[in-house]
């Protein structure tokens, strides 16, 4: 058997563009709270890349104590990003606090349980966005873009 292609003539290549999310343009202060020192140092080095100043703390309570203590030194932070599943103090509690300290800040929820959540609408209150956890990356820029435009 022998195929045979004709070959390609046009002077003009047609490429589809490809459409990628607004990205956040300005840098922003970034509070991330996990007990995962994995995920921290992976979200903390991509955001840092994309030219984000990146507070990292180990659990829920160390989350809610950064947050409090940069408010108070009227550092405030532009959005923090928080798992749900942590010890002691959950991101449940993370987000209300943070929301009582500076109730326009944006929450984003990293959980295992994302996809769930958001199909059932299970979305706590204080909580601005849903990430499945891991997050893509484009995923997570998208957001990021979404809460501080």
């Amino acid at each position: 058997m022998r195929l045979i292609f004709p070959a390609y003539t046009s002077s003009v290549v047609s490429t589809t563009q490809l459409t990628r999310p607004n990205l956040v343009t300005r840098r922003l202060r970034i509070l991330l709270v996990d007990d995962d020192p994995l995920l921290i140092k992976s979200l903390q080095d991509t955001l840092q890349e994309d030219g984000h100043v990146i507070t990292a703390t180990p659990g829920g309570q160390a989350g809610i104590d950064a947050f409090a203590a940069a408010h108070q030194r009227g550092e405030g932070f532009d959005v923090v990003i928080t798992d749900l599943g942590m010890p002691n103090v959950d991101g449940r509690k993370v987000a209300s606090a943070v929301k009582a300290t500076a109730s326009t800040t944006p929450v984003i929820l990293l959980t295992g349980w994302g996809q769930r959540m958001i199909a059932e609408s299970d979305t706590p209150p204080c909580v601005d966005k849903v990430l499945s956890k891991p997050p893509r990356l484009q995923d997570l820029r998208a957001a990021l873009a979404e809460l501080v435009a």
